[in-house]
């Protein structure tokens, strides 16, 4: 996973400033060029109102850059050659403007906040983030509380299904773990749910009808991850839960306390996502460490 060009949108929120804090970690791991960037929504401002407001975001801007400035001397003094840039652009929405920028320029990775919202609110009001993650190229990583930000990822836990986007996102956890005695937690959800023909049988979960299911998930977890050797020295823990997957993994997150979280997505939009849903959306609503998506491919 090459990252030499980052993006940190920011509209100057809490969750915002976690962002740009995480992106500060990575730019100087990566020793990559990292760029903040601020979109003005068109239409929103008041005429009257406009000379005062400039006068503001100038200040802002003026601000974050300083605060920026002394991070980075408080930091990463040993990347004297660190570049930052900081970029506003108009447009009509957040998402669009944004997404328009990513995918213009082309960067490797996005850090974005996110508010976490669920429920009516979620529906009534969208989240940024969640459409940067559905449609931004490259990979995405949210950060939802500057509480849970670091600067090393040394446990993280990906959810596994040996699909092509979950094997995609093991190999991405191993390229940013910080070391090879890193914590990879594998962990597989059982849908809980049987066809409802099977319920005159008494049976009403998948593992009734495949008892064995466990204990062959966990041997094929063995299998793929003896197919990899930068894994030989990481401790690796396999673990299989039954039910819905976005609450299992949210549950499994609680109980061990990751740096990260990273996850494959198929990319679907349109109909297929409206079907199908998405549990990378769901995770990202429902958990407060920082959730790196791994697209399988390009969608725009």
């Amino acid at each position: 996973m090459r990252i030499k060009k980052i993006l940190v949108p920011t509209d100057f929120s809490e969750t915002a400033r976690a962002a740009v804090d995480q992106a500060l970690f990575l730019t100087a791991k990566y020793n990559a060029e990292l760029t903040v960037l601020h979109a003005r929504l068109m239409f929103e401002d008041d005429p009257s109102e406009l000379p005062k407001k400039l006068a503001s975001l100038e200040k802002e801007e003026h601000d974050v850059e300083a605060k920026l400035l002394s991070r980075l001397k408080a930091k990463t003094s040993e990347y004297a050659h660190l570049k930052i840039q900081h970029e506003i652009i108009r447009g009509y929405s957040a998402p669009s403007a944004i997404l328009g920028y990513i995918n213009n320029k082309e960067f490797d990775l996005v850090v974005i906040g996110t508010h976490g919202r669920s429920g009516l609110e979620h529906f009534l009001i969208g989240s940024v983030a969640e459409k940067v993650v559905r449609y931004a190229r490259c990979p995405v990583l949210t950060v939802r509380s500057k509480e849970y930000i670091t600067e090393q990822f040394t446990k993280i836990v990906v959810p596994f299904d040996f699909s092509e986007p979950s094997i995609l996102a093991l190999k991405s956890a191993i390229e940013v773990m910080d070391s090879p005695e890193s914590e990879i937690h594998l962990i597989y959800v059982v849908e809980e749910e049987v066809h409802p023909a099977l319920y005159a049988w008494g049976m009403r979960s998948v593992i009734e009808i495949i008892p064995d299911i466990i204990s062959k998930v966990e041997e094929r977890m063995e299998n793929i991850v003896s197919q990899i050797p930068e894994l030989k020295k990481a401790k690796i823990v396999k673990t299989v839960r039954e039910g819905k997957p976005h609450k299992q993994i949210s549950k499994y997150v609680e109980e061990v306390q990751p740096d990260l979280i990273v996850i494959g997505t198929h990319g679907l939009v349109g109909l297929d996502r409206f079907l199908l849903g998405s549990t990378t959306e769901r995770v990202i609503r429902s958990i407060k460490q920082p959730v790196l998506t791994i697209k399988l491919k390009n969608i725009i």
